[in-house]
């Protein structure tokens, strides 16, 4: 499972659509085994969409996001888990 969270100073950013860097965590049996940052291009929902699934994300941890990401995420076959703040490393843990 690849996930990707919204990401600065080691937190959980808490604007999906004002992010500048993704935190993306490889987890196989339950640990996380790599983690890497990426940083978008572009901007728009669709394009931040399109930026994690290219990544490979099957899921997505963040603070706030509004309904027309949350659509462009869904249509990119990318799980959601929105209104999470604290530790990026924790809530990747977590999940």
């Amino acid at each position: 499972m690849r996930i990707a969270v919204t990401y600065e100073n080691g937190e959980i950013f808490q604007h999906f659509g004002h992010t500048e860097l993704f935190r993306i965590y490889d987890v196989e049996n339950g640990q996380v085994v790599h983690r890497m940052t990426i940083r978008p291009k572009n901007a728009g929902h669709e394009a931040m969409a399109a930026v994690l699934k290219k990544a490979g994300a099957d899921l997505l941890i963040c603070g706030g996001i509004g309904a027309g990401a949350q659509q462009a995420l869904d249509a990119m076959g990318i799980r959601l888990c929105a209104g999470v703040s604290g530790s990026s490393d924790a809530a990747a843990e977590r999940f």
